[in-house]
């Protein structure tokens, strides 16, 4: 596992962008997993820079979303699907029909989970797997827990990850308990994992990433130390 530290969050996102727009000029047809949340927009931000300077082409990539809440369709403006349109997808030539989401409408999470492991697979699996961290640890949606899920699946949420993200609705009440998420296993599998990390709220999570050693399901990150080739691009030290 890779440290990089950047002195700014701009520092930091350009770094990541660098990472994931060397992928993608590598493999013009790659896999993308791809996170929501505040740290990651920095760096959206600077591969649709990018793309409209032409040092970089979406139209032939696949992107899937890392995560979607259960109950929100993919217009729902607080849904994860309408963040990466509104923070990525409307900025470059990427093809629409390759942009990919749990369906967080469906009548059956189970099944929409079996699904969205099945889309992932039909194009051999993830080349990269974008992450951000979250304060217990989490990656993606995989909340710490006795043991974790392999494959997509859907998950009950946390009562510390819903107040860091019942920000984004009106009040806590209106945060879904619960969402599909990506598993450990498929982001395993990636070729390649990138994780950016900034913020003090983020600062434990990244301690212990970088200094226990140990693996623990109840701090999903550590399991990443399992794999060959993470990078974590993080301001903080």
């Amino acid at each position: 596992m890779e440290f990089i530290l950047s002195d700014t969050y701009e520092q930091m996102s350009g770094a990541a962008a660098e990472i994931l727009a060397k992928e993608l000029k590598r493999k013009p047809n790659a896999v993308f997993a791809l996170p929501t949340g505040s740290t990651p927009i920095g760096t959206y931000q600077a591969l649709a820079k990018q793309n409209r300077e032409g040092q970089i082409d979406f139209s032939q990539g696949n992107f899937f979303n890392v995560d979607e809440y259960v109950g929100l369709s993919r217009e729902s403006e607080q849904g994860y699907y309408h963040f990466l349109y509104t923070n990525l997808y409307q900025h470059v030539n990427v093809d629409l029909a390759k942009t990919h989401a749990p369906d967080g409408t469906a009548a059956d999470p189970e099944l929409a989970a079996i699904d969205y492991e099945r889309q992932i697979d039909s194009l051999g699996g993830l080349d990269v797997a974008f992450l951000g961290i979250g304060r217990n640890g989490h990656i993606g949606f995989n909340e710490p827990a006795d043991s974790l899920h392999y494959a997509t699946y859907c998950v009950t949420l946390t009562e510390s990850t819903i107040e860091a993200n019942a920000r984004f609705f009106a009040s806590v009440d209106e945060m879904p308990k619960q969402a599909l998420t990506i598993g450990i296993g498929t982001i395993m599998k990636a070729d390649k994992i990138v994780m950016v990390a900034h913020g003090e709220d983020k600062a434990e999570a990244i301690r212990r990433l970088k200094e226990d050693t140990s693996l623990n399901t109840g701090f999903p990150s550590s399991l990443l130390r399992l794999h060959p080739d993470v990078t974590v691009v993080t301001t903080i030290k």
